[in-house]
């Protein structure tokens, strides 16, 4: 079969002749339709990975090509998105709906091979049915779309609240786009690219901001005095962070939603200030809940159905997977500006 093979640090290779994978008993095999790059893959590639060689590739949707031992056959020939975590439904964690969490978990596409091939094996419960009629790069992107639905979750999010975005990347703009569906009264976005701030609008943010044009805790004190109820980070950079104390009122939450550079700090003087505002801050890894893979998910699918996401709009670029190794470094090298990016292993 074909793939793209992360081999080293900054080395990604594609081949057109890779062995398909053998199904294994109570799995499945998903052929290939549409793979979305997600940032971790571009962070595995630039910075480096536990294992190689790896296919990477966890946003992803297909047909259902062949059944393991002990899976009924009707499954064959039906449309499916992978959900990438693979718990071991046994630990601690798992039996508490805790799957992220798990002891023992392994990860399509980060811990086993993914979706940047032709086929990928998966146990049959991680195979998630969509309908018929779903495009295939739609459902490639709910597992984005469920991990923005479990951040709000987290926040306690209710209808007629007001948010900041911080950060119009691919996951701030699934925010946007739930918050508007959830009903926010007010959604701020921010993001240092105008074009970002653009697609966020189209998507349903009332208001953007560009930190590099305007002083955003003040301009956000203007629409909300005391600050929002939600802060959501999904930039993943310090600044952004230290930032959602300031724009977010007493007793009001901040989800951390975007990946920090582990060589950063922040000053003792974040705590403080969230100490005296009484501030919940919640963390946020993965999107799972029980019974797995949880509400975000069915969410998500009916959402596509009813066209309250717009997914058409989260992707920017399509290319052959056979691509792949150009893509990723023209990424790596700040080359290539993107939203979403569809590969296609039928080329």
């Amino acid at each position: 079969m074909k793939a793209a093979i992360l081999e080293n640090k900054g080395i990604l290779t594609y081949s057109p002749d890779v062995p398909t994978p053998t199904v294994k008993p109570g799995h499945v095999l998903l052929r290939v339709k549409a793979v979305s790059i997600c940032g971790s893959d571009i962070s595995r590639y630039a910075k480096g990975h536990r294992l190689y060689p790896l296919i990477l590739g966890h946003e992803c949707a297909g047909i259902i090509a062949e059944v393991g031992a002990g899976v009924s056959r009707d499954l064959i020939g039906q449309h499916a998105a992978i959900i990438p975590l693979v718990p071991c439904f046994e630990c601690e964690q798992c039996r508490r709906g805790y799957y992220s969490a798990c002891h023992r978990y392994s990860f399509i596409g980060s811990r086993q091979d993914g979706g940047f091939a032709e086929y990928v094996e998966l146990p049959q419960r991680n195979a998630l049915i969509v309908p018929p009629d779903m495009k295939f790069e739609e459902a490639a992107l709910i597992e984005p779309s469920t991990v923005a639905r479990h951040i709000l979750d987290l926040g306690h999010f209710e209808a007629g609240q007001s948010a900041v975005v911080l950060g119009a990347g691919s996951i701030g703009l699934m925010i946007v786009q739930w918050l508007r569906i959830l009903g926010a009264s007010l959604i701020i976005c921010t993001d240092v690219s105008d074009d970002n701030l653009e697609t966020a609008r189209k998507l349903g943010a009332h208001v953007t901001l560009n930190p590099r044009q305007v002083d955003v805790t003040a301009e956000i004190k203007k629409l909300a005095s005391d600050g929002v109820d939600l802060a959501l980070e999904a930039a993943g950079v310090p600044q952004t962070l230290a930032q959602t104390i300031t724009v977010t009122h007493p007793r009001g939450f901040i989800v951390c939603g975007g990946n920090q550079p582990l060589d950063a700090s922040l000053p003792m003087q974040f705590i403080e200030d969230l100490m005296r505002k009484e501030l919940h801050l919640v963390g946020c890894f993965m999107s799972y809940s029980a019974p797995f893979p949880g509400h975000e998910w069915t969410e998500t699918i009916e959402a596509i159905r009813n066209g309250q996401l717009d997914m058409q709009t989260m992707i920017s670029h399509h290319y052959p997977l056979s691509a792949a190794p150009d893509i990723f470094a023209r990424i790596a090298a700040h080359q290539l500006a993107h939203r979403k990016i569809i590969l296609h292993p039928e080329e």
